[in-house]
């Protein structure tokens, strides 16, 4: 798993683009406001920490990630003096009770085996008064990776065992029922849709052959002949005919915000 995630600027190519635009929404949904404390749990390339510099005037933002490639990126990154990156887990915060007015999490939570675990660290590190939220992919995630492991299980049913599935925190209802059982106060959910471009088959296809996340990993060690069945097959279903040309892919996620009880 460690290896999919170690290259930071393969990452950014990956997902970023999506990131970068959802976190914006989302940093829209929680509303910051001016000398917020932010802490952002599973960080990565700093897609939030953007979002959040463009929404508001924060006093300070603690980024956090388990992976040592995404906090040596970001520290280069964002050498603004409020913004510190830490590296270490969502189940088990570094940080004194009620440190932040505003804890974060941007595509963390459906991927990880336990996340009532961290959104209880989520509470615990917020102030009374303060805001949790999340935000997550729904259903199987971006279309971008989702049509990959559509042709990869027609060219070959036994890659069905592998298909990247997303189990928890990716529908309705989901990440408010978790907020509620976490004890957050206010809850609300939305879903945010969204669409991002490519200008050219290349600029969709080469970020999966990094090996990035468990798509990229998949394609990258796939035999040279199937990679390139692969990529025919989706060069057919993506240009409709055309030998090449702009690609547009939609999303959707879910976002959920709750309070802090307490004084």
């Amino acid at each position: 798993m460690a290896n999919m995630f170690a290259n930071a600027a393969a990452y950014e190519q990956y997902i970023g683009r999506w990131s970068v635009r959802l976190g914006r929404s989302f940093a829209d949904f929680v509303s910051l406001t001016d000398d917020d404390k932010v802490l952002d749990v599973g960080c990565g390339t700093g897609s939030l920490v953007e979002a959040i510099l463009r929404s508001a005037t924060v006093a300070e933002i603690v980024g956090i990630d388990p992976a040592e490639g995404f906090i040596e990126y970001s520290r280069a990154r964002f050498p603004d003096p409020r913004i510190r990156f830490d590296q270490g887990s969502a189940f088990e915060l570094p940080y004194p009770d009620g440190s932040f007015d505003r804890t974060l999490s941007l595509l963390v939570l459906m991927l990880i085996p336990q996340p009532e675990k961290a959104a209880s660290e989520m509470r615990r590190v917020t102030k009374p008064g303060g805001t949790v939220a999340a935000c997550t992919w729904d259903g199987v995630g971006p279309e971008m990776s989702a049509i990959v492991w559509e042709e990869l299980i027609k060219l070959d049913p036994s890659a069905e065992a592998r298909a990247e599935r997303l189990k928890h925190c990716n529908g309705k209802g989901q990440l408010d029922a978790l907020w509620q059982a976490t004890g957050l106060a206010n809850v609300e959910e939305t879903m945010i849709d969204m669409r991002t471009d490519f200008n050219s088959f290349d600029d969709y296809w080469s970020p999966f052959l990094a090996g990035v996340g468990p798509t990229g990993s998949y394609v990258a060690g796939l035999p040279p002949n199937r990679r390139d069945a692969l990529a025919a097959a989706l060069r057919v279903r993506l240009l409709a005919g055309r030998s090449d040309g702009p690609i547009s892919l939609g999303a959707r996620a879910w976002a959920v915000r709750g309070i802090v009880s307490g004084t």
